[in-house]
This record gives structure tokens, sequence and C-alpha cells, in this order.
């Protein structure tokens, strides 16, 4: 008789316990209003809905915050829960049974929901990993660190905010670099014309005065307007004009600036091509300026044809690859010194309008290629 007793007593406490836990798992859904879901989870765990509380049964457990009622109660062979909110209420009651299946339908359920807890924790494990890296990234920029790629491994809103970071920091990144570049080599490059001002202001009168001067001044015009358009075209704000015009135009538009200088024109044929005539005049000034300096006559001839601009003069053979020359600040011959930006604006400039140049020496000449064909330098 004790022992029936006992027995009863834990099993009656083992189902209070069930209840308590499945009840739990209701509430949310009762709050939002999901009747049909809460009856059909009450049918698969084995109860069923009544409309009230039996007068008779007896309240095991009764909880509340004021607001919710929680109520465990049992009558005859059965036992059963009510949960009310407001004025509303659900009950629900199965019958008393040993049976063990209903002993683990509550380990059951215990299981699928540490499943699903275990499934949203890593589904915002995957989603907040990529998004810490994007945070330490956007710190190390406020400190200064530039330059630094994040890995795209998905293709989702993620890894465009990921590529659109990633564009923004290449953008800064170049341009931190391009002041860098020219802050760190401004006063190299002006101390040369500077020197040969003061040289000739003390050795020099009168008419071979003014024309040494101006011809330095012009050369420190010319190094102040390429570190302009290195920076500009660096910028992150810079656009890219796209204007139609012949190519002899932007040839003449070179030209204009390079006073008497001996300079051989010959127009084949002349084409139309589509970009920013300024700055493709710019590149285009350079090379005849580099292709004068570095002429051992002076002379340079230009030819335009239907693949692009020809530039030719006399010279030495180079000491290094092209793609050395083409570097920002880069100097060869320290007896000639050159204007560091001129051939690496060139470079910008040609492969923002993916155009294409190319270099070779053939027979003591220096041949360069502005082809207008739409390649990548």
């Amino acid at each position: 008789m004790r022992t029936n007793q006992i027995i009863s007593e834990s099993e009656t406490k083992r189902m209070q316990n069930e209840i308590t836990v499945f009840a739990q798992t209701l509430i949310p859904y009762y709050l939002n209003g999901n009747l049909n879901l809460i009856y059909k989870m009450g049918y698969n765990f084995g109860y069923k809905n009544i409309d009230n509380i039996p007068r008779n049964a007896q309240i095991l457990k009764e909880e509340s915050n004021g607001i919710l009622y929680f109520k465990i109660f049992s009558y005859d062979s059965f036992i059963g829960f009510s949960i009310s909110f407001l004025e509303d209420s659900i009950n629900f009651v199965k019958q008393k049974d040993n049976n063990a299946w209903n002993n683990y339908k509550i380990l059951i359920l215990l299981f699928q929901l540490g499943l699903i807890f275990l499934l949203l924790f890593f589904l915002f494990y995957q989603i907040m990993r990529p998004l810490n890296k994007l945070k330490d990234s956007i710190n190390e920029l406020k400190n200064g660190i530039y330059a630094k790629k994040l890995k795209i491994n998905q293709y989702d809103e993620i890894g465009l905010l990921f590529r659109d970071f990633n564009e923004m920091n290449e953008k800064i990144s170049r341009m931190l670099k391009a002041r860098e570049l020219i802050t760190r080599n401004i006063a190299h490059e002006l101390r040369m014309p500077l020197a040969k001002i003061k040289l000739a202001i003390s050795l020099k009168d009168g008419v071979e005065l003014k024309e040494d001067l101006k011809k330095y001044i012009d050369s420190l015009n010319r190094i102040s307007q390429n570190m302009l358009e290195f920076e500009r075209i660096q910028s992150e704000g810079f656009e890219l004009k796209n204007d139609e015009f012949l190519s002899e135009s932007v040839v003449f538009e070179a030209l204009k600036d390079l006073g008497g200088n001996k300079i051989s024109l010959n127009i084949i044929k002349s084409i139309k091509i589509k970009g920013d005539l300024h700055l493709l005049s710019v590149a285009i000034k350079n090379l005849i300026e580099n292709a004068i300096k570095y002429s051992d006559d002076g002379v340079v001839d230009i030819e335009l044809n239907e693949e692009g601009i020809v530039f030719i003069n006399k010279g030495k053979e180079l000491q290094n690859d092209i793609s050395y020359y083409f570097e920002p600040f880069y100097r060869g011959d320290i007896t000639k010194s050159g204007y560091g930006l001129g051939l690496s604006i060139v470079k910008e400039i040609i492969s923002l309008h993916k155009m294409n140049i190319i270099y070779k020496y053939d027979c003591g000449r220096h041949i360069f290629i502005l082809c207008f064909k739409r390649n990548i330098f």
C-alpha cells in the first residue's frame, strides 16, 4: 500500500514537471495567439482540450505574475494544466499512466528544443563572425592601418558589404599613398630647378638670365602640375570624362604649351576616340617631354595612325625594363633628372582609359606607342 502510494506520488511529481516544461513551451505561442499550433502540440503529446477546470479537481500547483496565471490540477485519473491571460484561458488534461513512451515524451521534446537552440546558435555565430571581422577592420582603419583586404567567402548581403568595404579601403589607401609619396619627394623634386635658378642668378644677367629663369620656372610649373594631377586622379571623388574627339585634337592640346621644341608631326590617319581630353593631353605632353629630355639630338617624331600615336626619339638603350621607369619618382641618370611623376602619370591615365602603351627599342631609337585599343595597361 505504502509502495503504491510512493509510486503514485512519484508519477504525479514526474507528470507535474513534464506539464510545467510543456506549458512553458506553449506560453510564447499562446501569447502570440497561435492556438491552432497549441492544440496540435497538445494532441501530439497525449493531451486533450477541455472548456473549464472540473469542480472536483485538486489544485496541485499554482503560479501567477499578476497577468498570466498557471495551474496544475488533478481529478479522478486525469492530470492537467490551465493557462489564463486576461480573460482568455486554455485547459489541457491527460490520463495518468505509467507508459514508458509517455515518460520519455518530455525528454524527446527537450532534445528537439536543444537541437533548435543549437542550430540558432550556429546561425548566429555564422552571421556574427564576419561582422566581427568587419568591425576589427574598421577599427584598424580608424587607427591608420590601410590596404588590408577582407577575404570574401560568401556572396550574400554580407559578402557585398565586404566588397564595398574593400573598394572604399583601397580608394582611401591609394589617396593616402599618393599624398605620402608627393610629400616625401616634393623637396627632392624641387631641389634641382631651384639650384639651377640660384646658379643662374649668381652667374648670369640680362637676356641670358631671363631665358634661363623662364626655362627653370617652367620646370617648376610642370613639376607642380604633375603633382596636382597625380593626386587628383588618385582621389576618391575623381570622375573620368568620356568625351568624343579626334586623335589630332589631343595632340594639338598637348603641343600648345611646349613652345618651339624640335617636334615633327606626321598625321597618317586621324580617328575618333573617347576619353578625357585634358588627361590624355597631359599623358601625351609627358611622353613628348620625356622623349625630348632623353633624346640625343633633342628631337621627337610623332606619328598618328589608325592604331594610335607613336613617339620616336634617338637615345641610349635603357638599363632596366620599361616598367621600372613608370614607377613614381624614378630617377635614371642623375645628370639628367626627370620629372619623377611624369611617366607614372602616363601609366595612371592610360590605365584609367583602359588603353595600352607599348615600348620598344630599335636601331638606337626609343619608340612609345599609345594604342587606342581598350586594353588594360
